[in-house]
């Protein structure tokens, strides 16, 4: 396991945090398929300790435009493949890597209308041929839900069927688009499906066709407070942030 220290308890890492002396800002680069959970769990991280996290929540591919512009940041919250490549151009700390959570594709519609059936690959089948219009994201972007949606309609043998009524659109404009009622379902990261701005989800691409991000946490090699950051990202895998992940439609790793 590449995760630096988690056998240490949260507890006896809060109490070594007592003998800082102040408290410090910590700067977190992250893409937003993880924003709602470590949002909250930032909030009670302050609450423990008197550490500020800062963050700057970003589209994959920008999170990157902003490392290769050497924005300063103390650690970075990405994809496990993004990761991979931060930690072979040293840009990350590799010690310091922690697994954190997954999310899946889920499929989103607008708030009014009935849930289609998606229990069983069919069933998946079925609903998305039979919808009027589809969207997802950029298909050519690496490490989006767009790149893991195009492979997921191929994997399950619609996507010539479904082509003529796809549209490519980002996320806001996806959703939008749904709660308009101008694209009927779209598939974005679960995690990422707005509930209450007049799109829902309908639950996630079944197991057998789903394709699961992990992402993961590290130190950045360059950052400033190294000490609060390394705790902010032991904070959250360790087991006090299982209920944080859970409600923003992610699965905490199991071995943490």
């Amino acid at each position: 396991m590449r995760a630096f220290g988690l056998t240490v308890t949260i507890a006896a890492m809060l109490m070594s945090l007592g003998g800082m002396a102040r408290a410090a800002d910590v700067r977190v680069l992250s893409v937003g398929a993880v924003q709602v959970a470590i949002r909250n769990l930032a909030a009670d991280f302050r609450k423990e300790t008197g550490h500020q996290v800062i963050f700057t929540i970003a589209s994959p591919a920008v999170v990157i435009q902003k490392i290769k512009a050497n924005e300063v940041h103390d650690a970075v919250i990405v994809s496990e493949p993004a990761m991979d490549e931060l930690d072979r151009d040293g840009i990350v700390n590799p010690e310091s890597r922690v697994r954190l959570a997954n999310t899946g594709i889920g499929v989103a519609l607008r708030e009014s209308a009935p849930l289609p059936e998606l229990a069983t690959p069919d069933a998946f089948r079925q609903a998305l041929t039979a919808a009027k219009s589809l969207v997802h994201g950029d298909p050519t972007l690496p490490n989006q839900s767009g790149e893991k949606a195009r492979k997921i309609l191929a994997n399950a043998g619609i996507l010539d069927a479904v082509t003529p009524k796809l549209r490519i659109a980002g996320l806001a404009e996806g959703h939008e688009l749904i709660a308009k009622g101008e694209i009927e379902l779209g598939l974005f990261n679960l995690s990422e499906i707005t509930e209450g701005k007049g799109v829902k989800s309908a639950g996630a691409v079944p197991a057998p066709l789903q394709i699961v991000t992990t992402y993961e946490g590290a130190l950045m090699s360059d950052g400033a407070v190294p000490e609060a950051a390394r705790a902010f990202i032991r904070f959250l895998a360790s087991a006090h942030a299982r209920d944080r992940w859970l409600a923003a439609r992610l699965e905490p790793l199991p071995d943490h």
